[in-house]
């Protein structure tokens, strides 16, 4: 299944980022680098923070029009509705690598949204070890939970104020404030590699 997910994704990439909607493809990507910082090629984290962009772009960045990439995608393809509403509900969170658990499913503990997701048996390699945190998109299908490529960790070090403050944001029920909160991590991540020498906890302040 996640064969296909991903089949569907690089379709999608390959389609709106080219030809008339390379100018698209760029302001998004101007928004996205005021919103998060500046995606630096020569960083290590730069594949990364592309895959997050390209997850950001087709899910949730809107055009002036106020449409999704993802919604002319499903009505250009016919997508059948169970496909269609894994890819318009999409959850986007901050994440922590729990454990595996002894049916050899990875678990993952949404801070934000106060939740266990397990994966489907069988998950490819997340490329993550236990009691990791991350920013990260989870898609349902069929019952099962797959990771997408798109992963933006966090320090360790920080997680009893980032689960504080996801309790905040929990609270308002806004899927604006929820995505808000998320962008504003992969901004102060983006800082925090630019200024390692200053505690994460110093760096990961919220009003």
């Amino acid at each position: 299944m996640l064969e296909l997910i991903d089949t569907h994704i690089e379709k999608m990439l390959t389609t709106y980022t080219q030809g008339e909607y390379f100018e698209r493809l760029k302001q998004a990507k101007e928004a996205y680098i005021a919103l998060t910082g500046k995606l630096d090629e020569d960083k290590d984290e730069f594949e990364s923070r592309m895959n997050c962009f390209n997850e950001w772009y087709l899910f949730q960045w809107k055009d002036e029009s106020g449409k999704k990439i993802v919604e002319d995608y499903i009505r250009r393809e016919q997508l059948d509705e169970d496909l269609s509403q894994a890819f318009l509900n999409v959850n986007h969170s901050l994440l922590e690598f729990s454990k595996t658990n002894f049916r050899k499913q990875i678990v993952l503990l949404d801070i934000l949204h106060d939740e266990k997701v397990n994966l489907a048996k069988g998950h490819r390699h997340i490329g993550l070890v236990e009691d990791d945190l991350f920013i990260g998109r989870v898609i349902r299908y069929k019952s099962e939970n797959y990771l997408l490529h798109g992963v933006c960790t966090l320090p360790q070090s920080i997680r009893s104020i980032l689960k504080k403050q996801s309790k905040k944001v929990r609270k308002m029920n806004s899927f604006e404030e929820e995505l808000k909160f998320l962008l504003s991590l992969e901004s102060l991540k983006t800082k925090s590699m630019h200024y390692q020498h200053i505690e994460p906890s110093k760096i990961f302040v919220f009003s």
